[in-house]
């Protein structure tokens, strides 16, 4: 039988579909047990995501338009969006890992690259398994991971939605200047009719 340990992390991870390889259920009743939670745990994880990844968005779009001189109060909030730069969710997510690396060199004494390698699987949903928290002071590292990772998702749902907004924006308007253009040539081969 799996420690209480294993137990918290196993089913973590289920849901944050991260797959720690080092824990695994064995006997059958374990698997099947597996098997049901994570067809709960999975789509209520991405439900989470997606909602306070685009709650997240647009509360830090409100903020980064006030503190960037944007107007305060648009006329329809539909037509106004502030953009966000996509290296700002690129920097607000490296420090984000940065933090965590020094999170986990306090709790774990893993090294800075330790720790940023941890994070950084972590939040990118690949957790092969070689680091595992709670091996020196096991509640408080475990509660730190957890809360250290669900607020990681969020944040890097949030700056998804944010880059995906910047992209979507970006082709919209690479398809609107082809349209253009391909109008343009069209009416430059239409015979004039006198």
């Amino acid at each position: 039988m799996f420690p209480l340990r294993n137990d918290i992390l196993m089913g973590f991870s289920l849901c944050l579909k991260t797959g720690y390889g080092s824990v695994s259920p064995r006997t059958s009743w374990g698997k099947l047990v597996t098997i049901i939670y994570a067809l709960v745990g999975i789509p209520l994880m991405l439900v989470y995501l997606t909602t306070t990844g685009d709650v997240l968005a647009r509360s830090f779009r409100r903020l980064y338009g006030k503190l960037c001189g944007s107007p305060q109060k648009p006329q329809c909030p539909c037509n106004t969006r502030v953009r966000v730069p996509v290296t700002l969710c690129l920097v607000m997510v490296l420090a984000y890992i940065c933090s965590g690396a020094l999170l986990f060199h306090r709790l774990e004494n893993w090294s800075l690259l330790e720790g940023s390698y941890f994070c950084f699987t972590s939040l990118g949903t690949i957790g092969f398994g070689d680091l595992l928290p709670g091996q020196q002071t096991e509640e408080i590292s475990l509660c730190a991971c957890s809360a250290y990772i669900l607020t990681g998702m969020a944040l890097v749902a949030m700056c998804f939605s944010l880059v995906q907004d910047e992209v979507l924006g970006l082709l919209r308007l690479v398809g609107a200047s082809c349209s253009r253009s391909d109008s343009f040539r069209d009416e430059e081969n239409v015979p004039a009719v006198s």
